[in-house]
């Protein structure tokens, strides 16, 4: 057996999977709407990534097996979430052509932890490469008929992830963090970040900002319209339900004349 593919074993025989939330932010008051879950190895002596766990398992056929792991851990710890609040769940849509796939599994989980399906919002993740719309649509169909959200991410990163936003109907777009990567010095990311913020706004969507990572971002993100922001300079991935940076949060009270009360 190979290293790795013991290394995948090891974690899902262990379950040595954690939660970490980042805050989703609403640039016009500060204010955290969403965390995202992210997952990480608890394993210290694995020296493999959680992207390259999920690649694996792909490879070995268990990708549902881990992201139930991965999400189990995820909705025990949002019982601890700030009211109001939503929780965006990364989905592979690959779970769906697992043969080991659990339909309502979230929904009991959600039940045992005293949440709703108003609190979960799942995103698309950047694994899912589906250029079958209409497939695309059925595996968010499957969770909008549920009640559930849905957040398409990797927005902008090119022309399938165009082709993906406008053949389906999420609730909120997340962009290619290249797109975020000093957009202050770049016109063509600004006039593209635009465009996406009017394309929300027609289509009545939210648009996420993510990997907004320097003041000088934000500055510009904010500039644009931009709903939402997500990213370091806003708030690091933590165990805890932590607010938005103070740095971030002074910056935005400064721009919009809002008193800290």
């Amino acid at each position: 057996m190979s290293k790795k593919k013991q290394a995948l074993l090891t974690v899902l025989d262990t379950k040595a999977i954690y939660p970490v939330f980042q805050p989703i932010v609403d640039l016009q008051n500060g204010n955290v709407v969403a965390y995202e879950s992210l997952s990480r190895i608890e394993n210290k002596n694995i020296d493999i990534n959680i992207e390259e766990l999920f690649c694996l398992a792909e490879a070995y056929g268990c990708v549902w097996k881990l992201e139930k792991l991965c999400r189990d851990k995820a909705l025990k710890a949002s019982m601890n979430k700030p009211s109001g609040t939503k929780i965006f769940l990364n989905v592979d849509g690959q779970i769906f052509q697992d043969s080991n796939f659990i339909s309502g599994f979230t929904n009991r989980k959600l039940e045992k932890f005293g949440l709703s399906n108003e609190d979960i919002v799942f995103e698309i993740t950047e694994r899912t490469d589906i250029e079958n719309y209409v497939l695309l649509q059925a595996i968010m169909n499957h969770y909008i008929d549920q009640g559930y959200q849905i957040a398409l991410d990797d927005v902008g990163a090119g022309y399938s992830g165009l082709n993906r936003v406008v053949n389906t109907t999420p609730n909120y777009l997340k962009d290619d963090i290249e797109l975020v990567r000093n957009i202050h010095l770049s016109k063509s990311k600004q006039s593209m970040m635009k465009l996406l913020v009017e394309y929300c706004d027609e289509m009545g969507l939210k648009l996420v900002a993510e990997g907004i990572e320097t003041q000088e971002e934000l500055e510009c993100i904010c500039n644009l319209h931009v709903h939402y922001g997500q990213g370091y300079y806003l708030g690091l991935p933590d165990c805890k339900f932590n607010g938005i940076s103070s740095q971030a949060l002074q910056y935005l009270m400064n721009i919009h004349g809002m008193i800290k009360t």
